[in-house]
């Protein structure tokens, strides 16, 4: 059965509000659905068309996201947070980097559309914060191989955080999904060329 919005319920009056698991449930679909809408067919897409692929009134969406753009951020910080699980997640093993690495590129292949839109909003932060965190992220991921004699000894937070705009400024140059995952594995492979410790030294 489709998520739809809450009848009226005749007992408590036309303002009762609906029950927490049917509003999360609701911001949930709408979410998804965007995910998949933005990535199939662009940032500009009509919100009632993201309204229907998710099951939900207009109101519905609306009351969760009154802007596009306030859904791009919460679509921006789903991604995040689904980053930081992954991280915290490892285990501690010299393959950590590469594995987080194919996240972040996975990501940006579904989303990079997405993420270029806001961008260009006028009032899209800098995600300064957001950057070093992921810096510091990619730097702890990368310690087990780099103890392995894998990686490279002198990687530092900061090498991550070139890397981080390094992903950010190939991956969001515009194309389909099929553009970016191709600009994704070629990127990757350069970069864990120069990443990797080769035999008989650096």
């Amino acid at each position: 059965m489709s998520i739809t919005e809450a009848e009226p319920d005749p007992c408590t009056g036309a303002d009762a509000r609906p029950l927490r698991a049917d509003a999360d449930r609701n911001r949930r679909a709408i979410l998804a659905a965007a995910d998949r809408v933005f990535a199939e067919r662009g940032f500009d897409v009509p919100l009632a068309e993201i309204a229907v692929e998710a099951g939900v009134g207009r109101a519905t969406l609306y009351r969760n996201f009154s802007t596009r753009t306030e859904l791009a951020f919460a679509l921006f910080e789903r991604n995040m947070r689904e980053f930081r699980e992954f991280a915290a997640a490892l285990k501690g093993d010299p393959g950590d980097l590469e594995a987080l690495v194919d996240l972040k590129l996975a990501l940006y292949i579904r989303n990079g559309g997405l993420v270029e839109a806001m961008q260009h909003e006028r009032r899209a932060p800098d995600f300064a914060q957001e950057r070093a965190e992921v810096a510091r992220i990619l730097h702890d991921a990368a310690r087990p191989g780099m103890a392995a004699g894998l990686l490279r000894p002198d990687l530092t937070v900061e090498s991550f955080a070139i890397l981080d705009h390094a992903l950010g400024g190939v991956m969001l140059c515009g194309g389909t999904i099929h553009d970016r995952r191709t600009r994704g594995a070629e990127l990757k492979r350069l970069l864990f060329d120069g990443l990797r410790v080769r035999e008989g030294g650096r």
